[in-house]
């Protein structure tokens, strides 16, 4: 189990510790036995959105739950959600209370909640994993309800900063302006180790779940899919599995790509009028390819568009372009020689490779685009599958210097904000040009802006 491991994991991350002494939640949690690779906001998310949660709850001792309302998020300490109401067995009783939401049923007293009068108004305590609870530390009548074996979200693909967080507290000064600059570059690279370490720990729980290459397929399927096409990456990759593409298709990428269109629900099923003839070419040829195969995949769910995020999105990002380099690499062996070779040199242009020869996408942008170069990967996203795929991989995997010349994260709307928030207007870009600072300010993004910690830091 990971929890066995975790500690072979832990030594390239010397300064992460030091960073999460700052800390009392956001991080990854394990227990003997048990590993949840994502924090407890993914779980406030979850219970606050009702696209995302389970319908079919139950409490402890098996009445079912329907959810009324989940409650007003609270970004103050205290519960996390005043004034939830549940409908609870099959007569429905509604009860009201707030509801406080933890990974593990031990966090209550672990957090100290059963000491502090402010959770006495506490009636659903919500854990992901389910266990046995000292029902003397609660106040009166609460209700117990685990998560995980009703949940079937994508927690990945969970964008935590699309729901509610508090804005920074006003403070006197920018928190991290008094140190000097080697001081605060050692805090955000100790941040940015932390997020290493937390994406390492998530890779080895998958590459146990999964196996090793179908770990890295999934992954990178999903990093593919930037910030809003993730879940659908992942949905589909994980229907069409790395080891039952090879074994049927071998090193015959068109084929792949054209499964891959087909299960996606992304293969157009007519030309537009204004296709020039290249395109209807290629789509035919794709249907041609997917008709002859589509008989081996009946039992596959298919996704469908309304699966995908289009909003916004440009033409050189598109999935249909995406999956033609997913598809060649898994006919070029890429996942099972990774596997087979961490060792191998890898640089930001050639670890991921993102050029391909006879390939309709690198010389067209769009369905109905004039034929112009274009990247299937271009170099930024190729740097990002790097960084938050494949350097989580060789660590998992032991290779401690993984973490020597890191591809730097592409400058993003949440460095820029956390910078801003922590220096002010008037700081140098210099305290966070490396990769671990970057990955640093979006650590501590998550860490204490997200929950309005700043006068914590």
């Amino acid at each position: 189990m990971l929890y066995e491991i975790s500690s072979g994991i832990e030594r390239p991350f010397a300064r992460a510790a030091e960073y999460r002494k700052q800390i009392s939640c956001g991080e990854v949690h394990e227990s003997p036995g048990r590993y949840f690779p994502y924090s407890e906001r993914h779980l406030h998310a979850l219970w606050f959105d009702d696209h995302l949660r389970p319908k079919n709850l139950k409490t402890a001792r098996g009445e079912p739950v329907m959810v009324e309302t989940p409650g007003r998020w609270n970004l103050e300490a205290g519960p996390d959600f005043f004034g939830a109401v549940l409908l609870i067995g099959r007569e429905k009783r509604r009860v009201a209370g707030d509801a406080e939401i933890h990974i593990f049923p031990n966090d209550w007293k672990n957090h100290g909640h059963h000491t502090d009068p402010r959770y006495s108004n506490v009636r659903f305590h919500i854990t992901w994993f389910p266990g046995k609870t000292d029902t003397a530390l609660f106040p009166s009548g609460t209700l117990h309800i685990p998560l995980v074996d009703a949940c079937d979200a994508d927690l990945e693909s969970i964008d935590l900063s699309a729901y509610p967080y508090e804005e920074p507290r006003a403070v006197s000064t920018f928190p991290l302006t008094g140190g000097s600059p080697d001081e605060i570059v050692q805090t955000l690279e100790g941040a940015g180790e932390e997020r290493l370490r937390q994406k390492t720990l998530r890779m080895a729980w998958l590459m146990q779940q999964r196996g090793e290459t179908q770990a890295l397929y999934e992954e990178t399927a999903a990093a593919l899919g930037y910030k809003h096409n993730k879940a659908p990456f992942r949905k589909l990759v994980q229907r069409l599995s790395l080891e039952a593409l090879n074994s049927e298709y071998g090193t015959d990428w068109k084929t792949v790509y054209a499964v891959l269109l087909g299960v996606s629900g992304l293969l157009p099923k007519q030309p537009g009028v204004n296709w020039p003839t290249a395109s209807k070419k290629e789509l035919r040829a794709l249907w041609d390819e997917w008709w002859h195969e589509q008989h081996k995949w009946e039992e596959v769910e298919p996704l469908t568009k309304k699966d995908w995020n289009f909003s916004g999105l440009r033409p050189l990002n598109h999935p249909v372009r995406r999956l033609a380099a997913l598809a060649q690499w898994v006919a070029s062996g890429f996942f099972e020689g990774r596997a087979r070779s961490p060792n191998a040199p890898w640089t930001a242009r050639r670890a991921v490779p993102a050029n391909f020869t006879g390939c309709f996408w690198s010389t067209h942008t769009g369905w109905s685009g004039k034929e112009k170069p274009a990247e299937l990967v271009g170099k930024g996203r190729a740097q990002a599958i790097e960084l938050n795929v494949l350097v989580p991989f060789r660590l998992a995997k032991g290779e401690s210097t993984a973490l020597e010349n890191l591809p730097a994260e592409p400058m993003n709307g949440v460095i820029r904000e956390t910078a801003y928030t922590l220096f002010g207007p008037d700081h140098s870009p210099k305290l966070y040009r490396t990769a671990l600072a970057r990955q640093g300010l979006i650590q501590i993004f998550h860490d204490f802006i997200l929950n309005g910690r700043l006068d914590e830091l």
